[in-house]
């Protein structure tokens, strides 16, 4: 029998569980600056793709290399 390493779903609870607590009392304008504060600060709003909605993600995609290629 494998023992389980990694809990997925305990994570997914506990960071759902945490960003209720963060956000709870947030208008949505507030929310949403919130999270584009924590995502550029992790690198994940990048020039390239933020704010382009469909179009951004796609270019940004064309530009990655794949495994097929």
């Amino acid at each position: 029998m494998t023992t389980k390493t990694f809990d997925a779903v305990r994570l997914m609870r506990e960071l759902r569980d945490r960003l209720s607590r963060e956000m709870g009392q947030m208008t949505p304008e507030e929310r949403m600056c919130y999270i584009r504060e924590k995502a550029a600060s992790t690198g994940l709003g990048t020039e390239s793709g933020e704010g382009q909605g469909d179009a951004g993600q796609q270019a940004d995609a064309a530009d990655r290399p794949s495994a097929d290629r």
